[in-house]
């Protein structure tokens, strides 16, 4: 018998502002902060500063990984 690899894909359905289309929208969480328009079908990635936004991701965003000190000793 054989294992098949499977992955079970998590979403999430938000409503928000899409700054592509600026229509109020439902956005589909694609992975942690990241959305897809269901309007216009823009990626856009979410920031938390105080308030939500979300920004436009296209081909020249650049993501990095925070570096997180390791502060147990």
């Amino acid at each position: 018998m054989t294992e098949k690899n499977t992955s079970i894909l998590k979403t999430e359905l938000v409503t928000g502002h899409c700054p592509a289309c600026t229509k109020n929208t439902i956005l589909v969480g694609l992975h942690r902060s990241f959305y897809r328009c269901t309007n216009c079908g823009e990626d856009i990635e979410q920031k938390v500063n105080g308030i939500i936004r979300y920004m436009k991701v296209d081909k020249d965003t650049q993501m990095t990984l925070r570096q997180l000190d390791d502060t147990r000793g």
